[in-house]
């Protein structure tokens, strides 16, 4: 026979059963659903610091989204227009090195160069200014590499400096720089930085006027065969050195100009002829005189003008002999009337061209006399039995078209 519980032990039963039930269905409204939404929409949501760091980000990456080289363009850009320009080409600032993935024969001539080759710094400038367009962080390895050249006797280092500083290939013209650089290389026998150093003197132009300096150096690069010098002879004497104009040594100048192909020279002895004059002093050096360096797209034009004629040196001086005033006016202890005829910068730029096909000249055929020209004209003038002078005469180029 079944044994009943007690009512009030079956009612204890029946509520431990019910109240797991009662409690597991309380319970998650309370805490569990609704603590749960809460950490996805309201605390990480509207969380400040996960959105900020986002949004600076992009502002900082902003610079290397750019392409690589506008990005060291502007770095270099930079360091050059704040004054970096004088103090790499003096050595004071080193440039930075080529990178990694640089042109392997690059590479090569950079080993060379930290190792003081001069040549190999030259041509490692040349090649880094000769890039279309040329880069400000590779203007500023060229700058440093220039310098070094310069520093160890390069004169052609050393003129390519002064020429950069007059504003080209986007460093800010310094003329200060510009005329320190030229007689650097004036100095070191180089015959357009004396040519160019004379204009400076002449018009006053980055160093103070001084018509019997400009004398010097025109006379210097005269002696050197630069065609060109022998007009702004004429000019300066015409001007008048150390204050006193000498219309009858413009004259000879002139003359020698006129010998060598400038037809400008023959307008300027009409002119004294005619009882006028040739020159005015201007605020800077005449247009286009100076120009650009090698590897740079701009070109001098030269005062020369015309065509030269098939005459060689010793038919000049014999029309010397029928015009006594041609060796009347002495200057610097040299007769103007007694010098070798020199080209003009076309009659140079012939002569070149001509060297580079003998296997000769190695450099480029730019018309302007660098000491690289003057050792290849030396060469040649040896290997011929020519006395070897290095000028480029009006007779070597006959030499040379006779071939």
């Amino acid at each position: 026979m079944p044994i009943k519980a007690p009512a009030a032990v079956m009612r204890r039963i029946a509520w431990s059963l019910l109240l797991p039930l009662l409690l597991v269905g309380a319970a998650p409204p309370s805490s569990a659903q609704v603590a749960e939404p809460n950490k996805p929409t309201v605390q990480k949501p509207t969380k400040p610091t996960v959105k900020k760091p986002v949004a600076e980000k992009p502002a900082k990456a902003a610079t290397p989204a750019k392409s690589k080289r506008k990005a060291a363009a502007a770095a270099g850009g930079a360091a050059v227009a704040g004054g970096g320009a004088a103090a790499l080409a003096a050595g004071t600032q080193v440039a930075p090195a080529l990178p990694a993935n640089a042109d392997p024969e690059l590479k090569v001539l950079e080993a060379k160069a930290r190792e003081g080759d001069v040549e190999s710094q030259m041509s490692l400038a040349d090649a880094l200014t000769s890039q279309t367009p040329t880069s400000a962080v590779d203007m500023r390895r060229a700058l440093y590499w220039y310098g070094q050249a310069a520093s160890k006797g390069d004169a052609d280092a050393a003129w390519t400096l002064a020429e950069l500083f007059r504003g080209d290939l986007g460093i800010p013209d310094d003329m200060e720089q510009a005329a320190g650089w030229y007689r650097k290389a004036a100095e070191m026998g180089h015959a357009e930085a004396a040519f160019d150093l004379g204009l400076l003197y002449t018009e006053g132009y980055g160093l103070e006027r001084d018509t019997s300096e400009a004398a010097r150096w025109f006379q210097q690069a005269a002696d050197a065969g630069v065609a060109r010098a022998l007009y702004m002879l004429g000019t300066v004497y015409e001007q008048g050195v150390d204050g006193a104009a000498d219309l009858e040594a413009a004259r000879a100048w002139y003359r020698q100009a006129q010998q060598a192909g400038d037809a400008g020279a023959s307008q300027a002895l009409r002119r004294l002829e005619a009882g006028g004059r040739n020159v005015q002093v201007a605020a800077g050096p005449p247009a286009g005189m100076l120009g650009g360096p090698p590897g740079s797209a701009s070109i001098r034009r030269s005062t020369v003008s015309g065509n030269l004629g098939a005459r060689d040196e010793e038919d000049g001086a014999e029309d010397d002999k029928t015009e006594p005033s041609n060796r009347t006016a002495t200057i610097s202890g040299a007769a103007a009337g007694d010098r070798p005829i020199p080209v003009d910068q076309a009659g140079l730029r012939e002569i070149q061209t001509r060297l580079v096909k003998l296997g000769i000249h190695k450099g480029k055929a730019d018309g302007f006399l660098g000491k690289r020209t003057v050792a290849s004209i030396r060469a040649y003038q040896k290997s011929v039995g020519l006395p070897s002078d290095g000028k480029p005469t009006q007779a070597l180029l006959h030499r040379l078209r006779q071939g």
